[in-house]
């Protein structure tokens, strides 16, 4: 993070020294961070389509797995398989969300072609879905509006 904020400061830097106005610096900044927010809305409704594809099933939640590089992902146990969940765990609130054998409602999307394939999503995902979308499609908006009034301002 710290390379990150260096970075980021370098090349303001640079741009002042070369004679960028701190405003066009600053609307780009805020570009990019509009960029990041719509992006985020296009994950969510990719996410809103999956979530709408699967079939809702129970299943025993087994216990929290580090995947390598990916995060810590819930684990349920159904189909005499273990099936991990797609989105990854809420760390801080583990004790409150997932309980040790307890049977869960939760949504999953299975390959016919490839049964290695699959697309698990529990209660969690769901609201994390269902908040996500709204969220962040307000907040890409008020950015996006932000943005043209910076630009019009500007002319």
């Amino acid at each position: 993070m710290m390379e990150f904020i260096i970075g980021a400061a370098v090349i303001v830097l640079l741009l002042l020294i070369l004679g960028v106005p701190p405003m066009m610096i600053a609307m780009g900044a805020f570009a990019l961070v509009e960029l990041f927010l719509i992006l985020m809305v296009l994950f969510f409704i990719v996410s809103l389509i999956l979530l709408l594809m699967t079939k809702p099933t129970k299943a025993k939640y087994l216990r929290i797995d580090p995947n390598e590089g990916v995060g810590t992902h819930a684990v349920y146990w159904m189909d005499n398989r273990e099936y991990d969940n797609s989105f990854p765990a809420e760390i801080m609130f583990i004790d409150k969300i997932y309980h040790k054998d307890q049977i869960y409602q939760v949504r999953i999307w299975k390959s016919k072609k490839n049964p290695e394939r699959y697309l698990l999503l529990d209660w969690y995902s769901v609201i994390v879905i269902a908040v996500g979308l709204p969220v962040f499609s307000l907040m890409a908006g008020f950015g996006l509006f932000g943005l043209l009034t910076m630009w019009s301002v500007m002319q």
